[in-house]
């Protein structure tokens, strides 16, 4: 496929795809007229690409990944935990939308219960 119907699938510009493939992520080959042609599997490669720099990190760590295969049992476990913390987070948000207004004693009430969910939270983050 030509960058043009790869950036159409995949939802990035031909510039990012470019400078994708002169960073050595995304396999090309050229054509007799000298087109850039993409093998479909780039599809996959670029939605990896897309979601490891959603995690921060850099061009080198993604090529680092990509050569070593991936590990995607650790992409899909981060992709839970995230989505997981973006779900808490949102809920978060609302409870203390409700909180606002609430009597100090009903806010200690809750502070009191959480404070054993605390510990377990901050178990989870030492292992991170």
């Amino acid at each position: 496929m030509k960058i043009g119907e790869i950036a159409k699938l995949s939802g990035v510009s031909t510039r990012t795809i470019d400078y994708y493939t002169n960073c050595g992520l995304l396999a090309v080959e050229r054509s007799e007229a000298n087109y850039r042609l993409y093998p479909e599997t780039v599809l996959h490669t670029l939605e990896r690409i897309q979601f490891l720099k959603k995690q921060r990190m850099s061009i080198a760590e993604i090529q680092e990944i990509l050569k070593a295969g991936g590990m995607p049992e650790t992409e899909v476990l981060m992709e839970d935990v995230i989505e997981e913390f973006d779900c808490l987070q949102r809920k978060i948000t609302r409870l203390e939308e409700q909180l606002k207004d609430a009597p100090i004693h009903v806010k200690v009430q809750i502070s009191k219960a959480l404070e054993n969910k605390m510990a377990a939270i901050t178990a989870l983050l030492a292992l991170l």
